[in-house]
């Protein structure tokens, strides 16, 4: 008999949630469910309250937190004359207009539940233990670093993908043992068949020049538009910038165009769906320091230049990859050609980084994961110790622990070599 998952993810360029449905489902063991904010978010229409969202995302994350907890505070149950916890009744109209979740958390009360933002977990845990529901709860934190909302004890485990959120989890109260750390899960790479002059000339872009590619983060519209003007004068590149169809973006650049010089070569691209066409023709990406889209750029081994994030969480993924060399830092146009020369002079050597360091394989990860919780072993112990992840200030290599034991041997020769060689120098 097939177990149902549940997947409960974000709408925007939630890439990750929607290949592990994908994937899953390929697998044939479970039958899966993914169900965005849009179908289980009561308050995503009330105007008001998404602006307010918006705006404490990306000024003031304290407050933030708050209102995702407001509507997730926990609910007391009912009791009868005899003390005994009375069942909720789903048949009501006000329970199928206003409680949406829980009536997507029972109808499939799913044996694994998979959340992907703050609201879904607590949400989650609530449900589960308001209507005695028996499914077990994960997070999967895509982010490079921790965002404290996702802090739950009450669920089952962790999936992250760098060992710096695992270390911030264990340092608020998670138990080692409920965090694994995977790769990111994300899509296979779609195959082209056409070259890359056929897909410029689906962009309209009809010359030989390198493509800087300019794409944003969920929030950050002013940032994408900041980006934009610190490049907009480059005539040495065609320069693509990706605004999801936010017309504030275009209206503001164009004013801006009307008294500034701006390149002939900027071309606005209204679909964010574009952009796994654009990665095959981007020499360059100037990146909001979004989880998915930086990830998916250092796989493809495009050099990546991070714009100032919209938020703190933004800002805290930027300065990981920055300092652990995985990325440039851009946030004024200064920043931008410094690291443009700098790309330039060690491009080969930050392809081997990317290619020795970032893998496609988190969707696989995931399943072997799940597999083994599923027949109650220990995925750490049985599977992801297989592989040793060192992550140094700067560096991450991925040694199979097979062969940990010959490369230590072979790293002591070395130093003894080393050794002699000094003192026959003396």
């Amino acid at each position: 008999m097939k177990k149902t998952v549940l997947i409960l993810y974000s709408e925007h360029y939630d890439t990750s949630a929607l290949a592990l449905k994908d994937y899953l489902e390929a697998d044939g063991r479970y039958d899966v469910v993914a169900v965005s904010e849009r179908e289980y978010d009561n308050f995503r229409y009330l105007r008001s309250y998404r602006d307010f969202y918006r705006f404490t995302y990306r000024k003031f994350p304290a407050i933030n937190n708050v209102i995702v907890n407001l509507p997730t505070a926990a609910v007391k149950r009912k009791k009868d004359s005899d003390g005994n916890i009375v069942n909720f009744k789903p048949n009501s109209e006000t329970y199928q207009r206003f409680r949406k979740f829980d009536n997507i958390a029972m109808r499939f009360d799913a044996h694994y539940v998979i959340c992907t933002t703050q609201y879904s977990l607590r949400k989650a845990v609530i449900a589960r233990e308001k209507y005695n529901l028996q499914g077990k709860i994960f997070a999967l934190l895509t982010d490079y670093v921790l965002q404290d909302n996702f802090v739950s004890l009450d669920i089952d485990g962790y999936f992250v993908v760098t060992k710096k959120a695992k270390h911030a989890l264990i340092n608020k109260g998670v138990e080692d043992n409920k965090i694994f750390v995977i790769h990111m899960p994300l899509p296979p790479a779609t195959p082209v068949k056409r070259s890359k002059e056929e897909i410029k000339k689906q962009f309209d872009i009809r010359n030989d020049l390198p493509t800087l590619m300019v794409v944003g983060g969920r929030y950050g519209s002013k940032y994408l538009y900041d980006a934009l003007v610190n490049v907009c004068e480059k005539e040495e590149f065609n320069i693509l910038v990706f605004v999801d169809g936010n017309i504030g973006v275009n209206k503001k650049f164009k004013r801006y165009a009307k008294n500034n010089f701006v390149s002939n070569n900027v071309y606005i691209v209204q679909k964010i769906n574009d952009l796994s066409r654009a990665y095959y023709i981007a020499d360059y990406i100037l990146a909001a320091p979004t989880s998915a889209i930086c990830y998916e750029a250092l796989l493809r081994k495009i050099p990546l230049i991070l714009m100032d994030g919209a938020n703190n969480v933004e800002n805290k993924n930027s300065k990981y990859l920055v300092a652990s060399g995985y990325a440039y830092s851009g946030i004024n146009k200064k920043r931008i050609d410094r690291a443009l020369e700098e790309i330039d002079k060690s491009r080969e050597q930050w392809a081997k980084f990317c290619e020795t360091r970032v893998k496609d394989d988190g969707c696989e990860q995931f399943l072997t994961c799940l597999n083994l919780i599923d027949e109650g072993k220990d995925p750490i112990e049985e599977y992801l110790n297989r592989t040793v992840i060192m992550e140094d200030e700067g560096s991450k290599v991925v040694v199979d622990v097979e062969d940990a034991e010959t490369s230590a041997n072979e790293e002591n020769t070395i130093k003894k070599k080393k050794k002699g060689f000094f003192k026959r120098r003396k």
